[in-house]
């Protein structure tokens, strides 16, 4: 389904025009639902939306953090790190620090460099989240180009318009992503129930869209993935010690 055809078949639904339901209007619920529909497959799918980022490991005498990418949908998939200059290309995962932030300041006494390097080490790095920021706990770190990876899901790009010729499936760039075309008439009819509820007098709903909760679990019941092999699991070890965090995940 094209912009275009996605937003006839809205005002179809709603039996509205541009000047009852304005394009302003209309596109800011079609990328609202977009959002809310996008979050509901990558909870059944953890293979769709999934992206990959780069960023250049600096020293860690200069800084231990960094930005999480902005159009994240949920949590972060996995994080991997080159920590050898001489190794560029040889990456170690880096798992979520068990208990935070406030573990992490308990164990090390404070998150100074020296004792972070003291507590940690690059053979077994973690990380913890600091707002919108991944903070690397680990050994001393050196500068590498493309040296840490971030692999996590990402919102389908936004509709800059309702207009055009291009299916709304396919991916608009090579780092962003359209919406699955078996949602389509699902993400039409969902725009259309929130309409008319929202109306000063709700309107009454369509026999169709009276069906739109069994017809959502139809079509993410489709979309899952019986295979979740590359599901990411840990554990939180035995031993409290942070020293020995590493060797027992």
């Amino acid at each position: 389904m094209t912009g275009t055809n996605l937003a006839t078949l809205i005002r179809t639904m709603t039996r509205t025009n541009s000047t009852t339901l304005p394009d302003a209007e209309l596109l800011l619920s079609v990328n609202n639902v977009k959002d809310e529909l996008a979050a509901l497959i990558a909870a059944r799918n953890e293979q769709v939306f999934m992206m990959t980022v780069t960023d250049d490991l600096v020293a860690s005498s200069t800084r231990r953090k960094y930005a999480l990418p902005t159009d994240m949908l949920n949590n972060i998939h996995t994080v991997e790190g080159a920590f050898d200059a001489d190794k560029p290309t040889v990456f170690v995962p880096i798992l979520p620090f068990p208990g935070g932030l406030q573990r992490a300041l308990r164990e090390t006494d404070g998150l100074t460099e020296a004792k972070i390097v003291d507590y940690f080490t690059n053979d077994n790095p973690y990380y913890i989240l600091e707002g919108n920021d991944l903070y690397i706990l680990s050994g001393a770190i050196v500068a590498v180009t493309g040296g840490l990876k971030i692999k996590y899901r990402l919102y389908p790009a936004d509709l800059a318009n309702l207009t055009g010729t291009t299916d709304l499936s396919l991916n608009p760039t090579t780092t962003s992503y359209g919406m699955p075309k078996s949602m389509h008439e699902i993400w039409a009819r969902r725009v259309s129930i929130i309409w008319k509820s929202s109306r000063p007098k709700p309107i009454p709903l369509s026999a169709l869209e009276l069906l739109y909760e069994i017809d959502l679990k139809k079509q993410l019941d489709a979309i899952s993935l019986s295979d979740y092999a590359n599901e990411f699991i840990s554990s939180l070890p035995a031993n409290d010690s942070a020293r020995n965090l590493g060797q027992e995940l």
